[in-house]
């Protein structure tokens, strides 16, 4: 897919009259709610939110040009546009250096998360305007048709990935360390998981028991009324003592191929995923593979 294809002329404002960006960003979201793509979204509360890093990103892409990132429930796909203003915006964001003033501003908003934003758009915009012949070319454009001709920017091929993000199976089950063995196998054989993840105080994630690990203490245990042996003879079992200590766990934002690959070669059926520490969930091999099937003419990223 071509940057022109997620272009949305209509909303660009060329030029902006405000002198700064929040009021930039509040011409360029009038415009998108005139077109009914911003319904329930006030452009003025936005546009302020957008501007001071409230809301979504700020991010400087070179000295006449700044790129805010944001989202937005009601749009369909993610898309951007363009204000410009010859005579400078003010910028001052939460965590960015505050320039003197940019000419460009490019707002690009998704309708779920940033990551794809992030990851995906904001190294090829990076790149489409880091030449100052390029971002001149910008600056003169009087239309939209005058945007899209920049070259190198139209043309662009944006290719979004699939993230752990997009294959995440919500966590719904955790256990303590503390959890005795007997509940844990029962919690395994009722619900039909094939995994729990065991963790701390903080929901952060300590180890992992899995069906083998519950199908080894039952071989240790013996039948009923028979000797425990092995690690079950500390504390009549619990999950610290059969739980798998070392753990490989994702990040949302890691590339779903990435984790596919990882669960092929480690030959494991599931991995946790973790944001800030915490649990929030796991891929499975089932997830992972409906979600590479079902995306458009998916292929590997470059």
């Amino acid at each position: 897919m071509r940057l022109s294809e997620l272009f949305e002329g209509g909303w660009a404002a060329l030029p902006v009259s405000a002198d700064d960006l929040a009021g930039a960003l509040e011409e360029i979201l009038a415009r998108a709610s005139a077109a009914g793509a911003m319904e329930g979204a006030p452009a003025a509360k936005l546009a302020r939110d957008l501007a001071f890093g409230a809301q979504g990103e700020v991010v400087r892409l070179s000295d006449d040009v700044v790129a805010v990132l944001g989202s937005h429930e009601g749009l369909a796909r993610l898309c951007w546009t363009v204000g410009i203003a010859p005579e400078g915006l003010r910028v001052s964001a939460e965590g960015l250096p505050e320039p003197a003033s940019a000419k460009v501003v490019i707002l690009a908003l998704v309708p779920g998360r940033l990551t794809g934003l992030r990851q995906d758009l904001l190294p090829i915009l990076g790149r489409a305007l880091r030449d100052p012949d390029r971002t001149a070319r910008v600056l003169a454009a009087r239309s939209p048709g005058d945007v899209l001709a920049v070259p190198g920017l139209a043309e662009a091929e944006f290719h979004s990935q699939l993230r752990v993000e997009d294959a995440l199976v919500p966590v719904r089950y955790r256990v303590h360390p503390e959890t005795p063995l007997e509940e844990v196998v029962d919690l395994v054989v009722r619900s039909g998981v094939h995994a729990v993840p065991v963790v701390g105080q903080r929901h952060e994630v300590l180890g992992i028991l899995t069906s083998g690990d519950a199908l080894a203490y039952l071989l240790e245990r013996g039948g009923p009324g028979g000797q425990r042996r092995g690690k079950t003879d500390a504390v009549a079992g619990s999950a610290r003592d059969f739980m798998t200590r070392t753990v490989l766990c994702m990040s949302e934002e890691q590339s779903l191929a990435e984790a596919a690959r990882m669960m092929v070669s480690r030959d494991v059926e599931q991995l946790p995923v973790v944001r800030d520490g915490e649990l929030v969930g796991f891929i499975t091999r089932d997830s992972t593979l409906r979600a590479l099937h079902e995306a458009p003419a998916y292929r590997e990223p470059e």
